[in-house]
């Protein structure tokens, strides 16, 4: 009897530390979805404020465009805040992790400062001219080509499509427009694929006939393959289709698209108004 009683009070207390350790697991459990839930909440605020398609300091690709054009106003007259311009789309290109494009753009920046103006040209000798004119040209476009290459690396797709159907762009442009942007990663993939397959066969470009027949031929096919591909997934997705369609990436204006327009404004505004004051 004194063996069972004493079975009996081992179970028993074995079995309240079980209890124990599962009520402890269920609360563990618990707390961790609950986590897990403000998490994911907090997530969700931030992802509806920020929009879905961007990177904190990432403007959308209108805001993108908007630039675009008031840096292409650059090119038909010198403005005395060119340089401020020119670090304003460095610092963004730097905030979004393109630090690379920054260091090429200053080195050519910075070499292209040192080429006189037209005026300064006139007195040297016709080829140094040339050359020198050149990178003036390469100088005046720079403003334009840094705010396009943000607006292409810094934009996926379906922001820009996204973009242009808020925009409310017709059909018969948004809808070629769409097919570019997919061809061209596409291609992009397929033409590094090709000339990885034609260096494992040790087939370069020292040897013209053969890259040509090898190369741009697949490349020719390809390119009419993607071209195909993409017009009938598009088709599929009822592009053509005149109702109200739903995207996938949602395009809100936040800070970051106000400031990033409103301080090139203010620069090109500025610099308009000293050129007037000069005058």
């Amino acid at each position: 009897m004194r063996i069972s009683t004493k079975n009996e009070s081992i179970s028993a207390t074995s079995c309240e530390a079980n209890a124990q350790k599962n009520a402890q697991a269920v609360t563990d459990d618990t707390a961790q979805a609950a986590a897990s839930d403000t998490a994911q909440a907090a997530a969700d605020i931030i992802r509806s404020f920020c929009g879905s398609h961007a990177h904190p300091f990432n403007p959308n690709p209108i805001s993108k465009c908007v630039v675009l054009v008031l840096a292409g106003l650059c090119v038909f007259k010198h403005l005395p805040t060119e340089i401020p311009l020119f670090i304003t789309l460095l610092v963004f290109l730097y905030l979004n992790d393109y630090r690379t494009t920054v260091i090429k753009a200053l080195i050519v920046y910075t070499l292209l400062s040192f080429v006189p103006n037209f005026d300064a040209l006139s007195s040297l000798p016709d080829v140094l001219k040339i050359f020198l004119c050149v990178g003036l040209v390469i100088k005046l476009f720079m403003l334009p080509y840094l705010a396009g290459k943000f607006l292409v690396k810094g934009s996926s797709v379906s922001a820009i499509l996204s973009s242009l159907y808020l925009l409310k762009v017709p059909q018969c442009v948004s809808i070629p427009l769409a097919v570019m942007f997919r061809f061209f990663p596409a291609f992009k993939e397929e033409s590094a694929a090709i000339t990885t397959a034609m260096r494992i066969r040790n087939i370069s470009k020292r040897h013209p006939a053969r890259y040509l027949e090898y190369v741009f031929v697949p490349l020719m096919i390809v390119s009419c393959n993607l071209a195909d591909d993409i017009t009938k997934a598009a088709e599929c997705k009822a592009i053509s289709n005149p109702g109200t369609k739903t995207h996938y990436t949602t395009i809100r204006f936040r800070v970051v698209d106000f400031l990033y327009m409103g301080i090139v404004a203010a620069l090109i505004a500025g610099g308009i108004a000293c050129l007037h004051c000069a005058i």
